[in-house]
C-alpha cells in the first residue's frame, strides 16, 4: 500500500489498515480494536468481543459485560455465542466469589448490617431536619426549593456519541422529494442496528447505475465534498431525521445544465448528419452562415464555465469526446453535480389554436412565446427542421422578416415590426414573433433542430419551466457573421 503523500513503499505499510482519511492502524496496536470502534464501525462484534476479553482478563467484569452485550446487538455474528458464554461465565464466577466470601468470613457479613443501618438512620435524620427548616420558613415550599436549586436554564446539554457516516448514491435526475424519502427510510433502518449511534448519510450523485440507491460505510471523506444532501439521525436525543440540502443551487442549475448540454448535442447531431462524422473540435459548430450550427458554446450552469476538456476532471465546463458511442457520452458536463444527463433533443413545439411556441428539451421548457400565424390557416402543420439561422434576413421587401429568422424551407420563424400581428392570423404562412422574442429564441435554437407545428397542444408530461436562461450565455461570444450579404430569402412572410 502506498499512501497518497509518499512516493515509495514502506515495508511497514503492508501491516497497516486504512481506516479513514490520514488514519492508518496496525493490528499489532494495543488499542487496535478501540480504534476500530471509534473510527470505523461502532458496532463491530469482533472489536467489542476482543475488548471484552481484555477487560475480563484485567478483572474489570462490569466493562467486560458491557462489551459482550454490545456483541449480542448484532445477530447473527461469529462472536454471538462466545459473548453469551463469556457473560454466563462471569456471572457464575461472581456468584461463586460472593458465596466463598460469605463462607470464609461469616462474622464480617453479619457485622456489615449494623453499619448499614447506622448510615440509613443518619440520612433519614438529615432529611427530617431539612423538612423542618423548609416548612418553618415564611416562604411557600416551592419558592424555597426554587431559590435553593440552580436550574441551569439555557445551558447546553452535551451527549457523548459515536458518529457512523455513510454514503448513499443518487441518480442526478432524482427529485428532492424522492431523495428525502430515501434518506429518511435508510436512516431509520440503520438506527435499528445502531440505536446509540449518530447516523450521518451523505447523498452523492452518481453516473454508475450499479451503485445508485446503495448505501455504504464512508471510507473516503473526500466524497463528502461532492455531497448534495446530508441526513442526520440520533434516536437517543432526537426522534426526527434531519435532512439538509448542501447545495442550494442544485434545483436551479440542474435543468439549466441539462438544457445547455442538449443544445450542443442537438447541433452535433445535425453536424454529423451533414458531414458524416463529428467534428474534431467543437469550434466547428461556430462558423459563419450557413454553417452556424450554434451561436456560442453555452456555460455549464453549475460551474459558470464553457471550457472544454478531453476527459472528465470535475473542474467545470464540458467534456467533449468525438469518438464516443453516443451523443450523451460524447458531450456532457465536467461537474459531479450534473453528470449522467440523458440526451433530449432541443426542439420547438407550436400550438396553432393557442398561438403558442415552446422551446423544449425533454421535460424542460426554456422559452414560451406568443406568436402570429398565417391568415386563413396558411401556416402548414407537420414536422420541419431549421435549415437557416439568419440575423437581419433580407427579403424581396425591406424589413420583411424582422431582426432574425429561422428558415424551415418555404416558411420561417421570424421577427416582425408589426407587433399587432402577434396573437392573430395575418401572415402569408410564416410564424411571427416580436423582434425581442425572436432574438431571445435565436441563440438557443441550433441548426437542424426540429419544429413541430400542430393544430393543438401536445400532451405534456410534467414539463418544467427553466428560469435564468441568461446564465447559459457567455460574456464573450464568438464573432460570427450570421447576416449573409447578397442572400435574399423567399419565405412566405
Amino acid at each position: 500500500m502506498i499512501r497518497r503523500t509518499q512516493r515509495f513503499r514502506n515495508h511497514l505499510d503492508d501491516n497497516l489498515i486504512h481506516l479513514r482519511k490520514n488514519l492508518f492502524i496496525s493490528p499489532a496496536d494495543p488499542l487496535y480494536y478501540e480504534k476500530v470502534i471509534r473510527y470505523l464501525d461502532a458496532t463491530s462484534p469482533e472489536a467489542h468481543y476482543k475488548i471484552g476479553q481484555k477487560f475480563q482478563r484485567k478483572g474489570n467484569y462490569k466493562r467486560a459485560i458491557f462489551h459482550y452485550k454490545e456483541v449480542l446487538r448484532t445477530y447473527p455474528s461469529p462472536f454471538y455465542s462466545a459473548a453469551n458464554r463469556a457473560i454466563r461465565h462471569i456471572e457464575e464466577e461472581q456468584a461463586a466469589h460472593a458465596l466463598n466470601m460469605q463462607n470464609a468470613f461469616p462474622e464480617e457479613t453479619k457485622r456489615m448490617l449494623p453499619q448499614f443501618m447506622k448510615t440509613l438512620l443518619i440520612v433519614l435524620l438529615v432529611l427530617n431536619l431539612l423538612l423542618v427548616v423548609l416548612f418553618a420558613g415564611n416562604q411557600p415550599l416551592y419558592k424555597t426549593i426554587s431559590s435553593m436549586k440552580v436550574w441551569g436554564v439555557g445551558s447546553d446539554v452535551t451527549y457523548e456519541t459515536v458518529d457512523a457516516p455513510f454514503i448513499m448514491y443518487i441518480a442526478p435526475e432524482t427529485s428532492s422529494e424522492a431523495i428525502e424519502l430515501a434518506l429518511h427510510k435508510q436512516a431509520l433502518e440503520l438506527a435499528k442496528e445502531m440505536p446509540k449511534t449518530n447516523i450521518l448519510i451523505y447523498g452523492v450523485l452518481s453516473q454508475d447505475n450499479g451503485s445508485i440507491g446503495k448505501t455504504m460505510l464512508l471510507r473516503d471523506e473526500e466524497l463528502t465534498k461532492s455531497a448534495i444532501v446530508v441526513a442526520q439521525y440520533h434516536p437517543e436525543t432526537d426522534d426526527r431525521v434531519r435532512i439538509r440540502f448542501l447545495n442550494a443551487e442544485f434545483e436551479k442549475h440542474q435543468p439549466l445544465s441539462a438544457f445547455g448540454a442538449n443544445l450542443v448535442r442537438t447541433a452535433l447531431e445535425a453536424y454529423i448528419k451533414d458531414n458524416g462524422s463529428p467534428p474534431d473540435r467543437l469550434e466547428a459548430l461556430l462558423q459563419d452562415y450557413p454553417n452556424n450550427y450554434l451561436s456560442f458554446i453555452p456555460l455549464e450552469a453549475a460551474t459558470g464555465s464553457n471550457g472544454v476538456s478531453a476527459a472528465f476532471t470535475g473542474k467545470g465546463g464540458w467534456v467533449y469526446t468525438p469518438g464516443a458511442a453516443d451523443l450523451a457520452q460524447m458531450f456532457y458536463a465536467n461537474s459531479e453535480a450534473v453528470a449522467n444527463m440523458t440526451y433530449e433533443p432541443v426542439h420547438i413545439e407550436i400550438n396553432k389554436d393557442e398561438h403558442q411556441l415552446k422551446l423544449v428539451s425533454g421535460q424542460y421548457i426554456l422559452w414560451d412565446k406568443e406568436i402570429g400565424l398565417g391568415a386563413n390557416d396558411r401556416t402548414p402543420q407537420g414536422h420541419f427542421q431549421v435549415i437557416d439561422r439568419v440575423q437581419n434576413p433580407q427579403g424581396s421587401h425591406a424589413q420583411s422578416y424582422g431582426e432574425a429568422g429561422l428558415g424551415l424551407g418555404g416558411i420561417a420563424l421570424h421577427g416582425t415590426y408589426d407587433e399587432s400581428s402577434i396573437g392573430s392570423d395575418k401572415s402569408l404562412g410564416c410564424v411571427r414573433l416580436t423582434n425581442g422574442d425572436v432574438q431571445q429564441l435565436f441563440p438557443f435554437v441550433p441548426k437542424g433542430a426540429e419544429v413541430q407545428i400542430q393544430a393543438t397542444a401536445q400532451a405534456a408530461n410534467n414539463q418544467e419551466q427553466v428560469k435564468d436562461a441568461d446564465r447559459l450565455i457567455p460574456s464573450a461570444r464568438p464573432a460570427l457573421d450570421e447576416s449573409p450579404e447578397g442572400v435574399v430569402f423567399h419565405w412566405l412572410g
